[in-house]
């Protein structure tokens, strides 16, 4: 099962999702908070990954499905505590190009105030190695 809430940082909006994001799962809730958010007049969006251990192609879609919206409606997005699994399927899919992403919150955070929120930056990912997580099956 999965669990998509939101919680505000100043003018960001941190929407966390919890379980796996696979098939079935989330997507739409997903898409209706981005919605939410946007409607509210917020721009500035990080989706926070930390509590996903594992992506299938359609949550890699809705990811890119909010992205664009978000990108559409003059915001950005940006992705927060990929676990490894998570970071492998963005990776192969070559989104880490397109879509920043960041270890911690409050490096994300930060990277919207040096770039004062504009998009079109180019993309960086900050990745450090961690041990593995003992709740991630292999």
């Amino acid at each position: 099962m999965i669990t998509i809430g939101i919680h505000y940082l100043d003018d960001i909006a941190s929407v966390d999702v919890r379980g796996k994001f696979i098939k079935g799962q989330g997507g739409f809730q997903l898409q209706m908070l981005v919605d939410k958010v946007l409607t509210a007049g917020t721009t500035k969006i990080l989706l926070n990954l930390t509590g996903v251990p594992m992506v299938d192609s359609m949550g890699i879609g809705e990811i890119v499905r909010a992205f664009t919206k978000v990108q559409e409606s003059g915001g950005v997005l940006k992705l927060v505590g990929l676990t490894d699994r998570v970071y492998g399927a963005m990776q192969i899919t070559r989104l880490l190009s397109l879509i920043e992403s960041f270890k911690t919150e409050e490096e994300a955070v930060a990277s919207f105030e040096k770039s004062n929120g504009k998009p079109g930056g180019k993309a960086k990912t900050t990745r450090s190695r961690r041990k593995k997580d003992p709740e991630i099956e292999e």
